[in-house]
């Protein structure tokens, strides 16, 4: 499709993107009628069939993992994230059937088809992840102590074991990971106390943004088909599955990282508002320090989709709040507007380098290497192939990711998205730590929504036959390291 006015876009509440990049056939934002926009196909009844599809596939993952259960083992009962699933899967069928329509009185009530859609895709992800794991609260739970001592006032928390990764300094004990997985917990803290169940909640958390992928894939104009196949890589063909459902301490913090980007994202290619973008990509600052580094790309793709410049400075205050909240933190904990956590960390672990210091280039190798190269060992054990405790190339757990390189990035809006991925690996590639005891590349699950918008730039009205066969592939490699990691054990 040709390029369109961006004023008359602007009047218009924005606009949607085509396959390539392209700005298309204005659209009003999510949720809202199309009454000025002619859509191919009523948008109600594909939301509808998907909505069934996804509600059925969560019936389907709960009743196979009953069956399992009393078939093969010959006890436990499902967990109650599965059972919500279910009852809220058969409300939903329920909600979609034509019989409603006998009802005119509840109709006007009844949730809006991209709703349902949205809801689909939650509870069968939902369903998904609580059927592969076993949702026992882990011992790795630093961010709740940091949650707890938020509650109470204090930015150090009570002593923790040595398994754990903190510092010590002037007396009191402080977990290294950012503010905002602490934060996001101190509502749960605040009921259950320390006997919160943080996997639980990674569960849930991985769910929703399962969700908000399917909503950001609709806003960036995809087809229905392509649409699923790009959900399902997100939500079961990338180690989100695995960090959702460990729900360890960087595995909570990683998830987490996910969130305020996708909502971002989200925002950025719908209503597109400056205030709630700053407050978004500031809280996913808050989360992981390297997303600070993304935030030019998304002020610069306001400007590209007609946003005045007058207008993205409103991102300003909601950046500027978080950037205080990490100065009051530092301020807390050493007197110094200066944040010492990781150096101070760093200096006490044992595989520090004292030539190079946290953060060099003389590391980029290295990371290059875990990254893109990684390989799982081989030996006479079945099943002969094994995931290591240094982790898998990213390349050898989620080969669909090749598919960002699809989209022309001599147009805006991949380029700047592609920018944004570099930019935020750049803190990752120069650490001098790659992970340990991990499947996969942990620290990059931050980036995986932008890759997720370049192949969905880059995937056009269809999802092609190489597509689906990387995307398979990908879930079959996801989910041979997952059996083996929960089965086996990793090393």
């Amino acid at each position: 499709m040709g390029e369109i006015d961006l004023a008359s876009a602007r009047c218009l509440c924005f606009t949607r993107f085509s396959g390539d990049g392209n700005l298309s056939a204005a659209v009003p934002p999510y949720g809202q009628t199309a009454s000025a926009c002619e859509q191919e196909r009523k948008p109600e009844d594909t939301d509808r069939a998907t909505a069934r599809f996804f509600f059925i596939l969560a019936i389907v993952a709960v009743v196979i993992d009953e069956l399992w259960i009393w078939l093969w083992w010959h006890e436990g009962w499902p967990n109650s994230f599965a059972i919500t699933s279910l009852v809220a899967s058969i409300a939903g069928l329920i909600l979609l059937s034509r019989r409603i329509e006998a009802y005119p009185a509840v109709l006007p009530y009844l949730p809006e088809p991209s709703v349902l859609s949205f809801a689909g895709v939650f509870f069968a992800f939902l369903a998904f992840y609580a059927v592969t794991c076993s949702l026992e609260a882990t011992g790795f739970n630093e961010p709740v102590r940091q949650a707890y001592a938020y509650l109470h006032g204090r930015a150090w928390v009570d002593p923790v074991p040595g398994f754990m990764e903190h510092i010590t300094w002037q007396g009191h004990d402080y977990v290294v990971h950012p503010p905002l997985s602490g934060i996001v917990l101190m509502p749960a803290v605040a009921i259950w106390g320390m006997a919160t169940n943080q996997t639980a909640i990674c569960v849930a958390l991985g769910a929703v943004e399962v969700a908000l992928a399917w909503r950001l894939l609709g806003l960036l104009g995809l087809k229905t088909a392509p649409r699923i196949w790009l959900t399902i890589f997100f939500g079961a063909g990338t180690t989100l599955w695995y960090e959702a459902t460990i729900g360890n301490s960087w595995d909570f913090v990683l998830v987490v990282s996910v969130l305020p980007t996708l909502l971002a994202l989200n925002e950025l290619f719908g209503k597109g508002r400056p205030w709630l973008l700053g407050i978004l990509t500031g809280a996913a600052f808050l989360a992981r320090n390297d997303l600070a580094l993304a935030v030019p790309c998304y002020a610069l793709i306001l400007l590209y989709r007609g946003r005045r410049f007058s207008e993205v400075l409103w991102m300003i205050p909601g950046l500027a709040a978080a950037a205080g909240f990490y100065v009051l933190l530092a301020e807390a904990r050493y007197g110094t507007i200066f944040d010492r956590t990781l150096w101070i960390y760093y200096l006490t672990d044992p595989i520090h380098s004292h030539e190079h210091g946290p953060l060099s280039y003389f590391y980029i190798p290295s990371n290059l290497y875990v990254l893109f190269f990684i390989a799982p060992s081989m030996d006479s054990r079945f099943p002969f192939i094994h995931p290591t405790l240094m982790g898998q190339a990213l390349t050898l757990t989620s080969p669909a990711f090749v598919l960002a390189l699809r989209p022309s990035f001599r147009r805006p809006i991949p380029m700047l998205i592609a920018l944004a991925t570099a930019l935020a690996s750049i803190p990752s590639l120069m650490w001098y730590a790659g992970g340990f005891a991990q499947f996969g590349t942990r620290y990059y699950l931050q980036i995986y929504p932008f890759l997720l918008v370049l192949m969905a730039l880059g995937m056009k009205r269809r999802a092609d036959q190489i597509s689906k066969i990387l995307i398979v592939a990908s879930v079959a490699l996801v989910s041979f390291g997952y059996w083996q990691i929960r089965g086996l054990g990793i090393g």
